[in-house]
């Protein structure tokens, strides 16, 4: 899924002819705390509602828009880039722009693990497990034998480097089944550190559940 294909349907950029008032009420009305600011398909930063809170409600826009804050993806990167960014910026909601910088329309970090929440790797019942190995061992191909030596299948999987020891990695592996027993007895058997497993059937109302705990939690 590309950013492009990910835009929010209920977010719009504030315009030049904006008012801080009219945007203060936009950022309350969706419970944000950033919109870009665009002059026609031309990105020119950020409002925060931080900074509208003391402004003059008949002030421009302008006034209090933050062209030193940039942050913005491509049409064509993936959900997995957007969401490192999301992780890296202390923002909700970021910009999205074409090959020339002109400006698409917005991700919303709410909607977009929504979006995910209704992936077919993700709302599938099933198991997750935690694999911790030195980076240079890491073989995606050996990892997938053993899971379908078991009969198994892989429904999705991310690597992220273990904080403080940048040369080890973390390997999150969504498998289709919760019986995960002989899955597990041979990561182990092949020398595999198992740090976390999960498994559980899930039903809609529970996953719905977890992500609208997951959004208060991340206020957002």
């Amino acid at each position: 899924m590309l950013a492009g294909q990910l835009l929010s349907g209920r977010l719009f950029p504030l315009k030049i002819s904006d008012s801080c008032g009219k945007a203060l009420d936009l950022m309350n009305e969706f419970d944000i705390a950033f919109l870009p600011v665009v002059d026609g398909d031309k990105h020119l930063g950020y409002a925060s509602a931080s900074d509208l809170l003391d402004a003059d409600p008949d002030d421009n826009i302008l006034t209090k828009t933050n062209s030193a804050v940039v942050s913005k993806v491509y049409e064509n990167q993936h959900l997995f880039d957007i969401i490192t960014i999301f992780s890296e910026i202390s923002s909700s909601v970021v910009s999205v722009v074409d090959i020339n910088d002109r400006f698409l329309g917005i991700l919303s970090a709410k909607e977009l693990i929504n979006k995910m929440a209704s992936l077919n790797a993700f709302s599938q019942p099933g198991s997750i497990i935690t694999l911790e190995l030195p980076a240079i061992s890491y073989s995606m191909s050996e990892i997938s034998r053993i899971v379908e030596y078991n009969n198994t299948k892989i429904l999705s999987l991310y690597v992220n480097t273990v904080e403080d020891a940048p040369a080890q990695l973390q390997v999150h592996i969504k498998l289709n089944t919760t019986d995960i027993k002989s899955v597990v007895a041979t990561f182990e058997r092949y020398g595999y550190t198992i740090v976390a497993s999960y498994y559980r059937e899930y039903d809609t109302e529970d996953m719905k559940n977890r992500f609208d705990s997951l959004m208060k939690y991340l206020d957002i």
